[in-house]
C-alpha cells in the first residue's frame, strides 16, 4: 500500500518479482504479455548512478520530447542534448541518465541502463515515432516536442474564493509544512476543520499523482462550503523535514495527531480527519484514541484488513483481472508476497503486521467510510464490509464504477489513473463535503 498498493509502494521490489511471476504462467503466452503490463505499471524508475556515454545529438533532435507509453498510460519525457535524461513524472522520478546513439539507418536508440530499457525510433515529420522496450515489454511510443499536457479540469486554479496560508507545525523535533485553506473572514469557533492525511509512499500536500492533485481538489471543495482544511507534506518532502524512510504508519499517525492539535489550538469548532488509503487506516487508529480522538473521521479507501492480507488480495485481484484463472492468481500472489517480505524495511515490517480491526471496533467518534466498487488496491468486500461489521455506527458508502482514487473507471487497475481526466468523482466529493458540514 506504499503510495498505493501495487504501484509506487513496491518500488524496486516489484521489479525483482518480474521473472518469478512470468515463470508461473509461461505456458500461456497471451496472458504472459498482459501480465507484463501490470508489472511494468508497478515498477518505479529508480535513480541511477554514474554518467553514460553517448554520441552527439543532432541539432534537429535536441530538446524535450514527451508522450505516453501505449497500453501503460505512463508519461515518458526524454531530454536530448549534451547530456540526455529521462523523466517518469507519473512515478515522480526525474533526471535518469540516458545514452544516445545514431544508428546507420538514420534511426536513433536511447538506452536507459538503470531500468534495463531503451527507446528506438526515427524522426517522422515533427514527431519521434518508435517503441519503448523494458525487459520483455515492447510498446509503441510516439513523442512530440515539448512537455506532455494532460487535462485535469478539477485542479483548482487561482483566484480562490477562500483564504490560503502556509502552515508550519512541530512534532518530535520535526517541522512539517502545509497549506491551511479556510473560508473568507473565517471565525474558527463557528467553523469545522479537517486534517488531510495521504496514502502510503512519500507524498506532497496535494497527494500529487500523475498530474492529479486530489487533496487540493478536496480542500477546494470543502472551503467553498465553509469548511477549513490543513494538508501537509510528508516527512522529507516539500516544506517538511524528517526522514521518511525511517517512519512507520504509527509515526505518520503521530504526525496527523500533531496537526489536529494545531487546528484545535486555533480554536476551530470541530476538528476531524480525512485519510486516503494508508491515511484512511490512520483515521481508524486515531478514531479509537482514548485521550485525543478527532471530533469525526473520514476514511477514503482505508485498509481495515490486515496488511499482509491486503497485499495478497491486491496482487491476486490484479493478476486475475488480467485474465489468469483464480487459483493461479492466488498462487502467484502468494509467492510474490513471500518474496516481497524478504525485502526488509521498517515501514513494511510494520505494515504487514498491522491489523486495523481492533481500532475500527473501538472508534469513538462519527465515522464516514467510503470505497470505490472497482478499487483493486483496498478491495471493498474485505475492507468496507469489515468496517460495517466492526463499527455498526459507521456510515459506510460504496460507490459504483469508482477506483482507489475515486475516479470513474473501466477496470480499476492503476494503469488507467493517468488516462482518466477526472481527479475525484463529483458525487463522492459532494457527499463527503455535506457529511462533514453536518457534523
Amino acid at each position: 500500500m506504499r503510495k498505493y498498493l501495487g504501484y509506487r509502494s513496491l518500488r524496486a521490489r516489484v521489479a525483482k518479482l518480474f521473472l518469478l511471476l512470468y515463470m508461473l504462467i509461461v505456458f500461456d503466452m497471451k496472458f504472459f504479455f498482459r501480465l507484463s503490463v501490470i508489472i511494468a505499471a508497478a515498477v518505479v524508475l529508480f535513480s541511477c548512478t554514474g554518467r553514460q556515454q553517448h554520441s552527439p545529438v543532432p541539432a534537429e533532435l535536441r530538446g524535450t520530447w514527451s508522450g505516453e507509453i501505449e497500453g501503460l498510460g505512463l508519461a515518458f519525457v526524454m531530454h536530448l542534448g549534451d547530456s540526455c535524461k529521462l523523466d517518469s513524472p507519473d512515478q515522480g522520478v526525474y533526471g535518469l541518465d540516458a545514452s544516445f546513439q545514431q544508428l546507420k539507418d538514420g534511426s536513433i536508440k536511447v538506452d536507459f541502463k538503470d531500468i534495463k530499457g531503451n527507446f528506438k525510433g526515427s524522426l517522422q515529420g515533427d514527431s519521434l515515432i518508435g517503441s519503448f522496450s523494458q525487459l520483455v515489454i515492447k510498446k509503441r511510443l510516439a513523442l512530440a516536442r515539448g512537455y506532455l499536457e494532460r487535462k485535469r479540469p478539477q485542479n483548482p486554479e487561482p483566484p480562490f474564493p477562500y483564504d490560503t496560508e502556509e502552515f508550519l507545525f512541530q512534532h518530535n523535533g520535526i517541522t512539517l509544512g502545509g497549506t491551511l485553506a479556510s473560508p473568507h473572514n473565517c471565525r474558527p469557533e463557528h467553523t469545522n476543520a479537517v486534517v488531510l492525511v495521504s496514502g502510503s509512499g512519500q507524498q506532497d500536500r496535494d497527494e500529487t499523482l500523475m498530474d492529479h492533485r486530489p487533496f487540493a481538489v478536496i480542500s477546494d471543495a470543502l472551503a467553498r462550503v465553509g469548511i477549513a482544511s490543513l494538508r501537509y507534506d510528508d516527512r522529507g518532502c516539500g516544506s517538511s523535514g524528517g526522514k521518511f524512510e525511517e517512519a512507520t504508519t504509527f509515526d505518520f499517525a503521530d504526525d496527523a495527531r500533531a496537526a489536529l492539535s494545531c487546528l484545535r489550538e486555533r480554536g476551530f469548532k470541530k476538528v476531524g480527519l480525512i485519510g486516503h488509503s494508508e491515511g484512511g487506516t490512520i483515521a481508524f487508529i486515531l478514531g479509537a484514541d482514548e485521550t485525543d480522538c478527532p471530533d469525526f473521521i473520514v476514511s477514503l479507501a482505508g485498509m481495515a484488513d490486515r496488511g499482509d492480507s491486503t497485499l495478497f488480495r491486491q496482487l491476486s485481484r490484479q493478476i486475475e483481472i488480467q485474465g489468469a484463472p483464480k487459483k493461479l492468481s492466488a498462487f502467484a500472489a502468494k509467492l510474490a508476497v513471500k518474496k516481497m517480505l524478504k525485502q526488509k524495511s521498517v515501514w513494511m515490517e510494520c505494515f504487514v503486521n498491522l491489523d486495523p480491526a481492533p481500532y475500527v471496533a473501538n472508534i469513538k467518534c462519527p465515522c464516514l467510510a467510503m470505497n470505490g466498487e472497482k478499487d483493486t488496491q483496498v478491495i471493498p468486500e474485505y475492507n468496507l464490509s469489515k468496517v460495517a461489521k466492526l463499527c455498526p455506527s459507521a456510515d459506510c458508502r460504496l460507490y459504483p464504477e469508482l477506483n482507489h482514487l475515486f475516479q470513474h473507471c473501466g477496470t480499476g487497475m492503476s494503469d488507467e489513473y493517468a488516462r482518466i481526466e477526472e481527479t475525484f468523482a463529483p458525487e463522492a466529493l459532494a457527499e463527503l463535503a455535506e457529511w462533514i458540514r453536518l457534523q
